[in-house]
């Protein structure tokens, strides 16, 4: 695959994107500076003018993940696409680990150092609407601060952010399925104890009750290994599902 440099004018205005052979050999000739070498990003020694800045597209597509992040940036050109940037970022997964850990300084402090009275539910961004949890929002700001990084180099026009459904039965049941199949999830909301309630048609499926108390019941128990799938579960009353407590298979 033929990588490419990113490249600046003397002014630090980008441009459009070049081959790091071409890149290599304007350094050499003394034509421009090495700014980055991973990624490459170049500057030349003078200054571009408005009518001849190249004013292709380049889309910038992101595969989203809790533990890596894909980002490519495409140039859509006259004849065909080209790859001008790929690479893979890894997201951090400590942060619940360090927030659990400064929890227990403060508790400690606060009976010990400095004695108060126990307060709950006194923290305002705890609170707020709309609050996102530090663990998700790093996450989201770790993939901002790489996308304003690569914005600097060259002239992002539209962003592409995959969002897809898979079925996780191919991971936990050991469930098969055809290739087709394996994007079309069996989940039909995020919250898998909502899409039982919405598979079963907000009704009990013991006595048919509806306009009640629904809850949601593992037909094999957790405590034997049941697995947290739309296929374990069954929407019961409550009345039902007390019957079922204690009940041994």
């Amino acid at each position: 695959m033929t990588s490419y440099s990113f490249v600046l004018d003397v002014n630090g205005k980008p441009l459009a994107p070049t081959k790091e052979q071409k890149a290599w050999f304007l350094i050499r000739k003394k034509r421009a500076a090495l700014v980055s070498k991973y990624p490459m990003v170049i500057q030349l020694m003078k200054e571009i003018p408005e009518n001849e800045i190249c004013q292709d597209e380049i889309r910038c597509g992101i595969d989203d993940g809790g533990l890596h992040v894909g980002i490519a940036l495409v140039q859509k050109c006259k004849t065909k696409n080209k790859v001008v940037f790929k690479g893979t970022m890894e997201q951090r997964n400590d942060v619940k680990h360090l927030m659990e850990v400064r929890r227990g300084y403060r508790r400690y402090h606060r009976y010990h150092k400095r004695y108060r009275q126990a307060r709950f539910d006194n923290r305002k961004s705890s609170k707020r609407e709309g609050r996102i949890a530090p663990s998700i929002l790093q996450k989201r700001q770790a993939t901002i601060r790489v996308i304003h990084w690569l914005n600097k180099w060259i002239n992002i026009t539209n962003y592409w952010l995959e969002d897809v459904s898979v079925d996780i039965r191919a991971l936990t049941d050991g469930y098969q399925s055809y290739r087709w199949q394996y994007q079309r999830s069996n989940r039909l909301d995020e919250n898998i104890r909502k899409a039982a309630i919405l598979r079963d048609g907000g009704k009990c499926m013991e006595c048919g009750k509806s306009n009640c108390r629904l809850e949601v019941h593992h037909i094999k128990p957790r405590r034997r290994n049941g697995s947290n799938t739309l296929d374990n579960l069954i929407t019961l009353c409550e009345s039902c599902h007390q019957k079922t407590e204690g009940q041994e298979e």
